[in-house]
């Protein structure tokens, strides 16, 4: 699906460059706004009770924080603080809230540049004919980007941003100035994504040791305890299997 979807593939065959950012947003959930999310929630439609019941759901919470038995006297709380941000990140209607709420962040892409979303996870999908475009989309596209999540008061996580270049394997090597804040983005060979690994030349090598690796584990548990091997197999090998084989099909079928 994501070869299909975003094709990363096409670069390759048409001789350019390719390159996939990866954005960690810091505590995503806890920053989300609750006026600027029912502001939104009004934007797509959402009117009338229900969107009543959303601002109930949201406004008019309080917290504290209680730290049991920290000494003899028992144990101590803070003061109830009102909760003006966050959406709970346990409960299925929280990553639902948290999605509305940066829906609108990949309609800030140029051409040639897509921004995936998956949860708090930000992937940019950049490809060009020539090293400095790419340098240049790239860090048109962050800048974008910290602009907008500023105005929704969203934050990055630096230590989880990083590029990776695709490329065919004679191409020529060459680093990628990405800054944030005049800090420079680490370059990786591989990264995983949604399950599957995917390296800098678009092989399955990466991924098949990782598969196998998987494999060699549930291997394990069967010489150990054969029950819990048949809930493994139904419950993870299966799905993984499954999964893995719908993304090699959509592989093959790019190249067919």
């Amino acid at each position: 699906m994501i070869i299909q979807k975003h094709n990363p593939v096409q670069p390759l065959v048409e001789h350019q460059l390719g390159q996939k950012g990866h954005l960690s947003q810091d505590k995503g959930f806890d920053c989300v706004n609750h006026g600027i999310l029912v502001d939104k929630l009004e934007f797509y439609g959402i009117s009338g009770k229900f969107l009543t019941l959303m601002q109930s759901y949201l406004r008019e919470r309080y917290q504290k924080v209680l730290i049991d038995k920290i000494n003899a006297y028992g144990s101590i709380s803070s003061r109830w603080k009102k909760v003006t941000n966050g959406v709970p990140q346990v409960l299925i209607f929280g990553p639902l809230l948290f999605l509305i709420y940066v829906n609108d962040l990949p309609s800030i892409s140029d051409i040639g540049t897509k921004i995936v979303i998956f949860s708090d996870d930000t992937s940019i999908m950049v490809t060009n004919s020539n090293h400095e475009g790419l340098q240049t989309a790239l860090n048109k596209t962050l800048s974008n980007i910290i602009t907008r999540f500023k105005a929704n008061f969203l934050f990055l996580n630096f230590n989880k941003m990083y590029y990776l270049k695709f490329g065919t394997k004679n191409c020529i090597d060459t680093t990628l100035d990405i800054n944030y804040f005049n800090k420079s983005l680490a370059n990786v060979t591989y990264t995983k994504f949604l399950g599957l690994v995917i390296d800098d030349t678009l092989t399955w090598d990466n991924h098949v040791d990782h598969f196998i690796s998987r494999l060699n584990s549930a291997c394990y548990a069967r010489r150990t305890n054969i029950n819990v091997v048949k809930e493994s197999f139904k419950n993870v090998i299966f799905i993984l299997c499954s999964f893995y084989l719908i993304l090699w099909h959509n592989f093959l079928g790019y190249h067919t």
